[in-house]
């Protein structure tokens, strides 16, 4: 695998969270600063086990007016472990093809991955924040950018590899234990915001 991927130093990711895990509310403008000034490609073999370098992620939740796109892996996916684990999020690697400067790349990478996962007009993207879980190797060596997408949804564009619902967020409880990491801590953060 030859992939290159958008990475920024650890170090700059822990001075914007200050410690705090979870969904950490970063201006949109100090992460852009930082992915612009530090932002490289770096080969994706490297960048899953070197824990200098977080792998920059586009986390988009797609929103149906209050409904969330709630999506299940089916048993057709290659990884074992994530079949039947729920997520909210659309989103995956920014790499060296997708654009020239590190943020166009990031724009143009969340574009593109969107697109390869569902059929949807975005009427409006908002971004939250800024995703930090250290709980385990895999995601100590990425760092999500949370958005959520008021769409309308035309379907997925991998079918098999998915089942979806919509569901509002007090619907939420009873299979957050159900959901993938970042997902659980995306639920949490919005049940919070609606709180405010």
């Amino acid at each position: 695998m030859h992939e290159r991927v958008l990475v920024v130093p650890t170090y700059e990711i822990d001075k914007l969270v200050d410690k705090q895990t979870g969904v950490i509310e970063v201006s949109l403008e100090k992460i852009r600063e930082i992915i612009e000034s530090k932002g490289r490609f770096i080969l994706r073999d490297f960048a899953e086990y070197d824990e200098s370098f977080r792998q920059v992620i586009p986390y988009v939740v797609m929103k149906n007016d209050e409904k969330i796109l709630l999506l299940r892996r089916t048993e057709r996916q290659g990884e074992k472990r994530l079949h039947n684990k729920y997520s909210v999020g659309v989103g995956g690697h920014v790499r060296f093809e997708d654009g020239l400067q590190p943020w166009q790349a990031f724009m143009n990478g969340m574009q593109r991955e969107i697109n390869e996962e569902v059929k949807v007009r975005i009427i409006d993207l908002h971004y939250i924040g800024l995703i930090n879980d250290v709980a385990s190797s895999v995601s100590r060596v990425h760092v999500g950018l949370l958005y959520t997408a008021q769409v309308l949804f035309e379907g997925l564009n991998e079918p098999d590899m998915f089942d979806y619902t919509w569901k509002s967020l007090d619907e939420f409880t009873g299979i957050e234990k159900n959901l993938e990491g970042w997902s659980y801590l995306t639920i949490l953060k919005l049940k919070e915001l609606m709180q405010k």
